[in-house]
């Protein structure tokens, strides 16, 4: 299927959300949102892009950031920010004509998608989502302090380890209330997928937000996955309990319509 770059303005800014709608917005939408540090071509998206277009559904990966002279440069980038692009994008594709929509977010932005403050899609997946809680584990501040360099004129913790890493000040400090207390006042039914092999503080963390959310959830969990799903299998199993999940969503509004 053909694929179409677009260009989404954020409001208020000169700045845009660029993104890659694979299908027709006349179909149900999938927008398809990666983890911090992330963008439209990571092989998780990519592939759901592909195997989603099988089922009948249109997806609309994104980057919030980028080597783009119009787009947002990360450092500049948190849980909030995360969110308001996630409404931002749905909000541009209903005036494309997009009827039913899904917002699917990995890691980062599964966290950012409990935050969204319009909640204006029909449902949510969160796959491996982050968690704030995530940043008072002890592991995790271990791993800050040793790993990571604050940089004051980036605003930023730099890391020069493997490939290297940039993240915000403000991812650390900029989020309050916590992801509980979000999810709380998060009202759009959702799947929450959470990879075995991630741990059991991340397994945690996905059955918190399945008890948390004020909708209906479910709360599955993938044996022999890790974080990105790129074991034999993982990712396919990944995609076809999401598909299927959106199916029977789109089908419920269908029938109550």
């Amino acid at each position: 299927m053909k694929e179409q770059d677009v260009c989404i303005p954020i409001p208020d800014t000169s700045l845009e959300i660029n993104g890659i709608l694979r299908g027709d917005y006349n179909q149900p939408l999938a927008v398809l949102a990666p983890g911090l540090g992330g963008w439209k071509h990571d092989l998780l998206l990519f592939n759901a892009s592909r195997y989603f277009e099988k089922q009948g559904i249109a997806t609309l990966r994104v980057s919030f950031y980028g080597d783009d002279e119009k787009q947002r440069n990360i450092g500049d980038f948190d849980v909030k920010v995360n969110a308001a692009d996630i409404d931002t994008v749905v909000d541009h594709a209903r005036k494309q004509g997009a009827n039913w929509i899904c917002v699917v977010g990995h890691s980062y932005s599964g966290m950012a998608i409990v935050y969204s403050q319009q909640q204006a899609f029909n449902a949510a997946v969160l796959w491996d989502a982050s968690h704030t809680d995530g940043y008072n584990e002890p592991q995790s501040k271990r791993n800050l302090e040793k790993d990571f360099l604050y940089v004051e004129e980036l605003d930023s913790f730099v890391s020069a380890n493997g490939p290297g890493y940039v993240l915000s000040r403000k991812v650390f400090e900029n989020y309050g209330p916590s992801s509980t207390a979000m999810a709380k006042q998060f009202k759009v039914s959702t799947l929450v997928v959470n990879a075995r092999e991630s741990g059991e503080a991340m397994r945690r963390f996905g059955s918190d937000y399945a008890s948390a959310i004020n909708a209906e959830t479910e709360h599955i969990v993938i044996p022999g996955a890790s974080h990105p799903f790129t074991e034999d299998g993982a990712m396919e199993r990944l995609f076809e309990i999401t598909t299927n999940w959106i199916k029977n969503k789109e089908m419920d509004m269908i029938l109550k319509s």
